[in-house]
C-alpha cells in the first residue's frame, strides 16, 4: 500500500469534494481518498502494485482540476508553498 498527497488548488466547496472523492474512490485500488478544502490536498491510500499514481492524477484531471503546477506530488509531511 501507498500513500501519496496531491495538491489540487482548485479545490474550493463540497462539490468538489464530491466530485473528486467519488471518481477517485471508484478506481480499483484506491482504499481511500480524502479532500482537505482548507489545504487543497488530496490524501490518497491505495495499492501502487494495483494503480499507479498516474492513473489518480488522470481522474481528478477528468473531473475538470488541474494537479499543482501539472503533475505534482507532495511528499508526505510536506505543505505546497504558497
Amino acid at each position: 500500500m501507498a500513500e501519496q498527497v496531491l495538491s489540487v488548488p482548485e479545490v474550493h466547496c463540497g462539490h468538489c469534494v464530491e466530485s473528486i472523492e467519488g471518481a477517485v474512490g471508484a478506481l480499483q485500488g484506491v482504499s481511500e481518498v480524502k479532500v482537505d478544502l482548507d489545504s487543497k490536498d488530496v490524501r490518497v491510500n491505495f495499492d501502487d502494485q494495483a494503480i499507479s499514481i498516474d492513473r489518480v492524477i488522470e481522474a481528478i484531471v477528468g473531473q475538470g482540476y488541474d494537479v499543482g503546477d501539472g503533475p505534482k506530488v507532495i511528499e508526505l509531511g510536506e505543505r505546497p508553498q504558497q
